[in-house]
């Protein structure tokens, strides 16, 4: 299953002066995303607006849990289930005739 997931955090507990808590937080957590959920489709950051976002793809939220745990001291997350849009308009095509 996929997920969308948005990371927040606050210029208060931003990482980005801080080598230190960045080699423990952010500059890992794509690896360990990718060592716990099925992949990693992509990964964004909107840095002004200290938010990073993650495509992943997942059995459970347990794997997304262990892969975000490098970064849940600095902020919070919404992991949001998403679909192929394509496929959700095929899906309607046919419910629907």
């Amino acid at each position: 299953m996929l997920f969308h997931i948005t990371h927040t955090h606050d210029e208060h507990t931003c990482p980005a002066h801080n080598d230190e808590v960045m080699s423990e937080t952010f500059a890992i957590v794509v690896d360990t995303l990718k060592e716990n959920v099925n992949d990693v489709l992509g990964a964004w950051v909107d840095p002004p607006g200290h938010q990073f976002f993650f495509v992943v793809d997942a059995d459970d939220t347990a794997q997304i849990f262990a892969g975000l745990f490098p970064v849940f001291n600095v902020g919070t997350a919404q992991v949001r289930p998403v679909g192929d849009f394509a496929a959700m308009m095929e899906l309607r095509k046919e419910l629907t005739s």
